[in-house]
């Protein structure tokens, strides 16, 4: 069972891409070659599989090469896997529910090898007719030497097996206490909304702070504030009532007409008294001074009211004044805060103030919730039983690599292998006549559009939908491995797959050699990764990158353990590059 991500296994790449393929489609006839290579003791006879399905169920297949096939599956509560089909069609209907690709897909998407690249694959015709001769038994002291090997692989895969199986409960029980913690989701989402709404509220607060006491400040502002109202009010009241009421200041007494005419009349009846003789002349200035009397008596009495007026109007200025200058000294903290909050007016203040109180209370109860839940005896055991399972977990992966390195075969299988070894150094076997396979047709056509037809197909797109689908991964590794000289894809009119050159469309048939096999890895990588996307599968590449340069390949290591990443990429290949940049190596 090989872990998520970017795995990379020194091995023999066509070899594991066939076992995965028997192994996926049980209902299908295994390849000839892997029975063969049984017995050379090249691959096991038996292999098993192991995968997370869809379903949420982990299911086992295990398989012999040359006969019957069984399903299992495991059950948590006993910790254990259990047979629960051993008919290929039915285990293969249950695989395809659990998200195993159809065997078109895993064919078309889903691996690569050497062959499939343009530059590999012939003009036309019939591929050379490939000749394999059965394994001719081997010499008694290479038979003895081989047992003893056998021998101690066989202890390395029982131990790993122990190990797999002590691996299996602890995931199992790792899941279980996951699922009880994540009761503290929302706890933790509800302190995470509580810690947003006071970071969002930070400037608010700060301008508050800036009050002793700001809701004791508040009133106390909007008390100042109406005692000002209610003195401007009454000033502007007796206004009124001088305006309606009030005396201007009178004219100087020696501009006043009326004074000034009597005591001009009582002057001229004097002087006419002295010169004429006639004291009779001298009664009309009797009248006429009176009157002058009485003029500017009324005079004092309009200049006694203005100067009272002019007394009160100045009273009245002073106490506006005073009005206004104790209410700014009294409020002058507050409307600092309210300018530094940002709002309007001391009732917006007091607004905000009840936002933050509120965000303030939130987040301590939200915080109280989250210590109530981790104070809990229930809480604390698992989170420990957790990280515990998850160190267990860790070593049981160093002790199965450090042992193993990673990958041993089945104990079955090696079971038969040792027996077969036994029996033949008991009785040698007589050496078999070579037998001729069959012949393998090549695939005709344009390998590009081969690719892009088959893959679409299989993914149910149209051309132009299943390019769009591709587009991120085109703009960003494309260029990158041709050195800026290819940009993009493009399908025309008839389904031929055109590619951007130096600003004009160029038919992908028509480029070199070298620049076919780099736009082939860029679709063949980009339709592994939305058919790894469709389900949980696995992709398997054998070491079918050795035909790029250098560069190249660091571009599509580094694009591989993107594509992995959530999902399982097996790659069989010693290239150091690749091994650099894996997830796992073995």
């Amino acid at each position: 069972m090989l872990r998520p991500g970017y795995n990379v296994v020194a091995g023999d790449g066509a070899v594991l891409r066939r076992l995965v393929a028997a192994l996926f489609h049980p209902d299908q006839p295994a390849d000839p070659s892997l029975r063969s290579n049984s017995g050379a003791g090249g691959a096991p006879a038996r292999a098993g599989l192991t995968l997370a399905g869809d379903d949420g169920v982990t299911w086992r297949v295990v398989r012999d090469l040359a006969g019957p096939c069984q399903l299992q599956r495991f059950d948590p509560e006993r910790r254990a896997f259990q047979s629960v089909a051993q008919d290929p069609v039915l285990i293969a209907e249950a695989l395809r529910a659990a998200g195993v690709p159809a065997p078109e897909r895993f064919a078309a998407v889903l691996s690569l090898s050497a062959a499939d690249f343009p530059s590999r694959q012939a003009p036309g015709g019939l591929a050379a007719i490939s000749r394999q001769a059965p394994r001719r038994p081997l010499a008694p002291d290479e038979a003895r030497k081989k047992l003893e090997e056998l021998r101690g692989e066989m202890e390395r895969a029982r131990s790993a097996e122990q190990v797999q199986m002590e691996m299996d409960t602890l995931q199992s029980r790792l899941f279980k206490l996951e699922e009880m913690l994540k009761s503290s989701d929302q706890v933790r989402d509800r302190l995470n909304v509580a810690e947003a709404a006071v970071a969002g509220l930070a400037g608010a607060e700060e301008a508050l702070s800036t009050l002793r006491d700001p809701a004791l400040r508040m009133a106390a502002c909007r008390k100042a504030t109406a005692r000002r109202d209610d003195a401007l009010q009454k000033v502007a009241q007796e206004r009124e009532a001088r305006g309606e009421t009030g005396t201007s200041a009178p004219a100087p007494l020696w501009r006043h007409p009326g004074f000034l005419s009597g005591v001009g009349v009582g002057a001229a009846s004097m002087l006419g008294a002295l010169i004429t003789d006639v004291r009779s002349l001298a009664l009309a200035a009797i009248p006429a001074t009176g009157w002058a009397a009485f003029e500017g008596l009324r005079w004092v009495g309009r200049a006694e009211g203005s100067e009272t007026a002019g007394r009160r109007t100045r009273w009245l200025d002073e106490r506006e004044r005073k009005a206004k200058e104790t209410w700014e000294r009294e409020t002058t903290d507050v409307r600092a805060a309210v300018a530094a909050a940002g709002v309007a007016s001391v009732a917006d203040l007091g607004d905000l103030l009840a936002r933050v109180q509120e965000a303030r209370t939130a987040l301590s109860d939200a915080e109280a919730g989250l210590a109530t839940w981790q104070a809990r005896a229930e809480t604390k055991d698992a989170v420990a039983e957790r990280i515990q399972v998850e160190q267990e977990i860790g070593e049981l992966e160093q002790k199965l690599t450090a042992e193993t390195g990673g990958f041993v075969r089945d104990t079955h299988s090696l079971e038969v292998e040792i027996a077969r070894l036994e029996r033949e150094l008991e009785s040698p076997a007589v050496d078999a006549p070579p037998v001729e396979a069959r012949a393998t047709p090549a695939p005709t056509g344009d390998p590009l559009r081969t690719l892009f037809e088959r893959a679409s197909a299989d993914l149910a797109l149209s051309p132009g939908a299943a390019l769009r689908a591709l587009q991120p991964r085109i703009a960003q590794v494309l260029p990158a491995l041709t050195v800026q000289r290819l940009a993009n894809f493009f399908v025309d009119d008839r389904g031929n797959l055109q590619v951007q050159a130096g600003g004009k469309l160029v038919p992908a048939a028509a480029l070199p050699s070298g620049d076919r096999d780099l736009c082939f890895a860029v679709l063949k990588l980009g339709f592994a990764e939305q058919g790894l996307a469709a389900g949980k599968s696995v992709a398997v590449l054998e070491d079918a990158f050795a035909v790029l340069p250098e560069g190249s390949r660091r571009v599509i290591a580094r694009l591989l353990k993107q594509i992995a990443t959530g999902r399982q990429v097996v790659h069989a290949t010693v290239d150091p590059i690749f091994r650099e940049a894996a997830d796992h190596a073995a």
